[in-house]
């Protein structure tokens, strides 16, 4: 019952954001996220090609706020003007109830796995295909976003999984 209270809620939401919505060249774009993390970002872009981007991150005993500077540019300029490249950088906040942590060297290794409260700060990277609508008011892309984190149970730790399926929104 729980689930289908939250499906209805997603739908009404959905329907009014589409109805306040224009076509593209977009300014702005409210991006919801799944994959290896659900996830829901507001994108305010400042020029036609850069922009920032305010990410919300959850996952599995995870929780992640970053702020990133984007930049857009053409994937296939000679063949279709509806892909485009994107790629960016940031900063993080994350919060974790659980870390496992994989050894690089030792690949089939089990991971150690600490459990605790951490917090950790980090820096973050993007790398996205987006391919734009240009009559209706929504994109779709696929982004990568590694990512390194400072502090917690270990001094450094990389984050090569963050990958996800987004949906946006155009306002």
């Amino acid at each position: 019952m729980k689930i289908f209270k939250y499906k209805i809620i997603f739908v009404v939401l959905t329907a009014f954001i589409a109805m306040k919505t224009s076509a593209q060249d977009y300014h702005s774009a409210i991006r919801l996220s799944s994959g290896t993390y659900w996830g829901a970002s507001y994108k305010k872009m400042l020029t036609q090609d850069n922009g920032v981007m305010l990410n919300l991150q959850a996952g599995q005993k995870t929780l992640q706020l970053a702020a990133l500077r984007i930049f857009h540019t053409p994937a296939f300029p000679s063949s279709s003007s509806k892909w485009f490249l994107g790629y960016g950088y940031g900063a993080h906040i994350a919060y974790h109830r659980e870390i496992k942590s994989h050894n690089f060297f030792r690949p089939f290794a089990p991971p150690h796995v600490y459990k605790g409260h951490y917090v950790s700060p980090g820096i973050d990277g993007l790398i996205s295909l987006e391919y734009r609508f240009l009559k209706y008011p929504f994109t779709l892309s696929g982004d990568f976003m590694p990512n390194f984190e400072f502090f917690g149970p270990e001094y450094f730790r990389m984050n090569m999984t963050n990958i996800s399926f987004t949906f946006s929104f155009v306002l």
